[in-house]
Formats: structure tokens, C-alpha cells, sequence
């Protein structure tokens, strides 16, 4: 009687192995190679601006919150050169502290090669420096992903927005915006930074981790480009090291994915021989988990949940005032002026937020257009004359001065939160305080330009739809405004509500 033939299950192939101890000798043009790239891809991964260290020494740890994570886990890239021109700014010229520090590189792998000839491999020193890149990519992510997760980065429009005119729309706020009118997708694009950086964490989801990360940072850097945001260079640096993380795995990758090939790929991890390395390495590890992972999501839900967003005002508006008003009545010294499309004095429409900022519409008025992303863009002071500022301490526009960073009360932090009239004109925005006893309106321009502008008005409501302000203006004229409340429809607000109540 003829046996039955046995079946057996194929053999299983690891395609992820780890070795502790690998020692085939490297050729001398990977040792070369290595040493350069250990340059580059390390000071890419560490701060190097002493304004970062500066921050660092005058924070104020007593009230430590996600804003300061978030400047932590976002230092920029190395920048010790600054050229003075729009490519120098937003374009290719940008970039020019790549070039610079790949000479630094060059230099330092030569003297490098130069002293040690004798050694035969840096597998130790491989995996050391794809750690500092891991985490440096990681912390990134998840810190950026935060602000995206909590809808922080591009907050819900506001009345000043909606009425302000299109062409009064920078690139910059134009992208910010089609971002915020959708906070699913915000959110959708906050995980995917989030996520990409939490996988960075752990070996074995490394190599999807940085695919991810490579991906939308790659996706922010094009971005970055497209609208003038100004960017794009820490955004590209992030994806080059997401590059150079998954470096290692590309190949056993391309075989199994392209070639269809059984692959194998072969991961070094050196071994701490000695207690006190093996603890504090996890001491590190779990200590800068904590803070730049759980920590900053407690902070992030705290100000979620206590209205501190780092774009918005906090303290309150005028109850029940928030709206879109026309002006039905303005006088100028006792002398009425009547609506005029051309006039730079008489307002033409005012709005009241929810927090404690007014803006009117005014034609013609010369104002600096404020700019959120300060660092990126040339100061007052700065103009396009083309030369090129080096600075061996790095970064000193985004930085400035080191001082005390303490905690301010809201009436200061309100007044420098400028996202409102950040990348648009068309409206004059001001903070004010609101003396609800004595009914009036102590006014500052909030443009760090015209700060020393300023108006006390007072102020009654007739009715719930009417406001009306006397005093004197910023020019230290008497005013006086009658506002009436416009019942304006909005077609994004009306598309939601239908929207909501499917």
C-alpha cells in the first residue's frame, strides 16, 4: 500500500533580524561615506542655535505649558547664514545652509578619515546616529500633530475674516484657510504627522514610521513653496532625515515589494554590558517620552478644554456682541460724514469676536501687514538688498534677545496674539478692555507697527442689535458711531448647519 505523501508548511523567513554582534569589515568607501553622513545627518538632528539653549535657561518651568514644548520639539534646522531676498526667504536660496553644512561635513570626514584609519566598521556609531534622527523626527511630529489634532494650528474663521475682501488674502493665509474651513481634514493631517512620529519610537514600526513622515513632511515643504508660508527648510530637513532613517531598510524593501524576492534585513543593536548604561538609557527613554509625548497631550488637552489657544484671545468680548455691524451713523468732530467707499476715516463696517478684538473697515489707510510666522519673513527694519548675514550663533531673528519667559496676564498675551490680522490687510484690528461699570472701551491697535494708536469710547446699547461708541479716536478726535447688527449669512456657516442637522 502506497504512502501517503506528507505536506509540510514552507519555512518561515524572518524578514527583520536582530544581530547584537555583526563584525564584517567595511569597505573604505562606506567608512568615508559614513563618516560625512554622521556629520551631516547629526547636526541636523541636535539644536544648534544658542538662542535655543538661551530659551531653554529662561523658560518658565513654574508654568510650563504646551507652547513651550512646542518651541522645544520645533527648533529649526541649522541656519548660521540668512540671504536677504525673496528666493532668500520662500525660495531656492533658502536652502543655502544644506550646501553650508555638507562642507562642514566634507571638512570633518576628511580630518576624520585622516585619524582613524584603522577602524573597521561604525555600527555602534550607525545605530546611535539613526536614534538621534528617530527621535528628532518623531518629537517633531508628534508636537506639530498635537497642534493639528486639537485644531490649534488653523483655527475656525472669524467675523473680521469673513469680511474682509479676497484680494486682501496673503498666499499664506489663503492656504491656512482652506485648511481651517475643513477641521476633519485638519485633524485627518494631524494624525497622520501624529502617528508618523509615534511609530518613530519603536524599532520594529520604525521603517513605516519614517515612510509616513517622509510623506508629510515632504507634502508641508511643497506646500511651503506653493503659498509663501516660509517654512519649507525645517519641513524639507524633517523629510531628508525620515530619508536617511529609512535609508537602511530601502533595500530589503525594493526586493520584497518590486522584485518579489524573500528578503532579509538586518538590524544592529550594540549591547550595554553595564547596569548603570542600561538604566540610563531607559531613563532617558521614558523621561523624554513622558514630557514630549504624554505630558504634551495633558498640556494640549488642558488648553483644549480652558480655551487657551495659541492663536485666539482669551479673555472674553463684550457679552452678546459678536457680530458683523454696519455704520449707520459716524461723525468726526460733531461734523457727520456720510458713507464713501474711498474715505481712510469714516469706518465702514465693524466686527466684535467672541474674544476682545474689534476691527473696522477703512479705505486706503497704510498699514504693516502683521506676519505669524515672524522668523520667516523680513522685520520692518529688514529690506531685499540681496547680501548674505552669517551669524556663528545660528537663528538670532527667530530667537531675538534671551529674557525671562514668564507667564503674562491675558491682557498682554491678547494684545500680541496677532493671528487676526496676520497675512491680510483691509481691516484695522484692535484689543480692547472692557470696563462694564462704567460702560467703555479702552482701545489698542494691536499691529505691533501702530501700537501707540489708541481709543477710549464710550459705549451703550439700546437695543440687542444696536451699539453705539463715543470718544475719541486714535488721531484724538471725537467720534461718534452708531452700529447696527447685520443679519449677514455666511454660506459656509449655512452649509454646516445643513450639514449638522442631516
Amino acid at each position: 500500500m502506497a504512502k501517503e505523501p506528507t505536506i509540510t508548511e514552507p519555512s518561515y523567513i524572518s524578514y527583520v533580524q536582530e544581530v547584537p554582534h555583526d563584525h564584517n569589515d567595511w569597505t573604505e568607501l562606506q567608512k568615508v561615506a559614513f563618516r560625512i553622513a554622521f556629520i551631516y545627518f547629526g547636526l541636523f538632528s541636535i539644536p544648534l542655535d544658542l538662542g535655543f539653549y538661551q530659551m531653554l535657561i529662561n523658560m518658565d518651568y513654574a508654568h510650563l505649558n504646551y507652547r513651550h514644548l512646542t518651541e522645544i520639539v520645533a527648533f529649526f534646522n541649522p541656519q548660521f547664514i540668512n540671504v536677504f531676498s525673496e528666493s532668500g526667504f520662500f525660495g531656492p536660496a533658502s536652502y543655502i545652509n544644506l550646501p553650508f553644512v555638507l562642507l562642514i561635513a566634507l571638512l570633518g570626514g576628511f580630518i576624520w578619515t585622516k585619524l582613524d584609519k584603522n577602524r573597521k566598521e561604525y555600527r555602534s556609531l550607525y545605530y546611535w546616529l539613526r536614534v538621534m534622527a528617530r527621535y528628532r523626527v518623531a518629537y517633531a511630529g508628534i508636537g506639530w500633530g498635537y497642534k493639528k489634532l486639537f485644531v490649534m494650528q488653523m483655527p475656525t474663521q472669524n467675523e473680521g475674516l469673513w469680511n474682509t475682501e479676497l484680494i486682501d488674502f496673503f498666499a499664506k493665509r489663503l492656504y491656512w484657510e482652506v485648511i481651517s474651513v475643513s477641521p476633519s481634514y485638519e485633524v485627518f493631517l494631524g494624525f497622520a504627522e501624529f502617528i508618523g512620529g509615534f511609530l518613530l519610537l519603536f524599532r520594529r514600526t520604525t521603517g513605516i514610521g519614517a515612510a509616513i513622515t517622509f510623506v508629510v513632511f515632504g507634502n508641508i515643504a511643497i506646500s511651503n513653496h506653493a503659498y509663501d508660508i516660509g517654512e519649507q527648510v525645517p519641513s524639507a530637513g524633517m523629510a531628508m532625515l525620515s530619508v536617511f532613517i529609512l535609508w537602511y531598510d530601502i533595500p530589503g524593501i525594493w526586493s520584497l515589494i518590486v522584485k518579489e524576492q524573500d528578503s532579509r534585513i538586518v538590524h544592529f543593536y550594540p549591547e550595554l554590558k553595564a547596569k548603570w548604561q542600561k538604566y540610563t538609557k531607559r531613563f532617558i527613554k521614558y523621561a523624554f517620552n513622558f514630557v514630549f509625548v504624554f505630558l504634551f497631550f495633558v498640556f494640549e488637552v488642558y488648553a483644549y478644554t480652558h480655551n487657551d489657544f495659541y492663536k485666539i484671545p482669551n479673555t472674553p468680548g463684550l457679552p452678546k456682541s459678536r457680530g458683523y455691524y454696519e455704520v449707520s451713523e459716524f461723525k468726526l468732530n460733531n461734523k457727520t460724514l456720510p458713507y464713501s467707499p474711498f474715505d481712510s476715516v469714516r469706518w465702514q463696517d465693524v466686527t466684535f469676536e467672541d474674544w476682545s478684538s474689534m476691527s473696522f473697515k477703512v479705505a486706503n489707510r497704510p498699514q504693516h501687514i502683521e506676519m505669524f510666522a515672524a522668523g520667516s519673513y523680513p522685520g520692518n527694519e529688514e529690506v531685499y538688498d540681496g547680501k548674505w548675514r552669517i551669524d556663528w550663533r545660528g537663528d538670532v531673528r527667530r530667537y531675538g534677545k534671551p529674557h525671562k519667559r514668564k507667564k503674562r496676564a491675558d491682557s498682554i498675551r491678547d494684545i500680541n496674539v496677532t493671528w487676526e490680522l496676520s497675512g491680510i490687510s483691509g481691516r484695522i484690528w484692535y484689543y480692547y478692555k472692557a470696563d462694564t461699570i462704567n460702560h467703555v472701551l479702552y482701545l489698542q491697535n494691536k499691529n505691533k507697527s501702530d501700537r501707540a494708536q489708541k481709543q477710549v469710547l464710550h459705549y451703550s446699547r439700546p437695543n440687542a442689535n444696536r451699539i453705539i461708541l463715543q470718544g475719541t479716536n486714535e488721531f484724538k478726535d471725537s467720534i461718534y458711531v452708531v452700529l447696527d447688527k447685520s443679519d449677514k449669512k455666511y454660506p459656509l456657516l449655512q452649509r454646516r448647519k445643513g450639514d449638522s442637522e442631516q
